[in-house]
């Protein structure tokens, strides 16, 4: 990486959505990460049930957090909207809203997590990557799969072969919402977006949708 992922702490944990169940849901997550901390895969095993039934709700997300977004980080319109964020910013919370057609960059994400689609239908396609040296001008990636995902869908991140994908929305109408629950501030940190085809690297930070943070 060419820059430094060094986040001061929050001054408490920040909220986005005032929801009982988006809460709950929060807590679960603490106490399962205080216990498999040094074990992300079972972190994501054992949330995932509980991240499910937070998929099944349709009435806990506000739906200015479902929208698009003219200005994002991750260009097409995509809409990074930040619903919780802890103290430590060992734990994300953030809906992604992808405009009909479009497709986010293929990126990385540095950190464990759970990626649950709430509306729409994406397409995902996987990447893994093969070179020998982690350097920021060239990188080289292996297709690993494409899969299509929709409402109730739940897939796993887990670096450092499971990190990397770009997700394109294949609804007609409406956008598709996923939710991201991640060991990270995501929104916060540099990290890695990359050109398949011309098999080079950039950093490059999304930042959120909602809120203003320094660069």
């Amino acid at each position: 990486m060419s820059h430094a992922n060094i986040l001061e702490p929050l001054e408490a944990d920040q909220w986005f959505v005032d929801s009982l169940d988006l809460r709950e849901f929060v807590a679960t997550a603490k106490e399962i990460r205080s216990r498999t901390i040094d074990n992300p895969a079972l972190t994501l095993s054992e949330l995932e049930p509980y991240f499910k039934a937070l998929l099944t709700k349709q009435d806990w997300l506000p739906e200015n957090f479902a929208q698009p977004n003219p200005n994002s980080g991750l260009g097409g319109g995509i809409g990074q909207w930040l619903l919780y964020r802890a103290q430590d910013r060992s734990l994300t919370i953030f809906s992604l809203v992808i405009p009909p057609g479009s497709t986010t960059p293929v990126h990385d994400h540095l950190a464990w997590g759970l990626i649950g689609l709430y509306k729409g239908q994406l397409e995902e396609t996987r990447y893994r990557r093969v070179d020998n040296g982690y350097t920021q001008e060239n990188a080289v990636l292996e297709l690993v799969e494409v899969q299509q995902q929709k409402r109730g869908d739940v897939y796993h991140l887990l670096p450092p072969d499971g990190d990397i994908h770009a997700v394109k929305a294949i609804t007609i109408f409406a956008p598709s919402v996923s939710i991201h629950v991640m060991g990270n501030d995501i929104g916060s940190i540099f990290r890695n977006q990359y050109n398949p085809q011309q098999k080079t690297v950039r950093s490059f930070r999304s930042g959120y949708s909602n809120i203003l943070d320094k660069k």
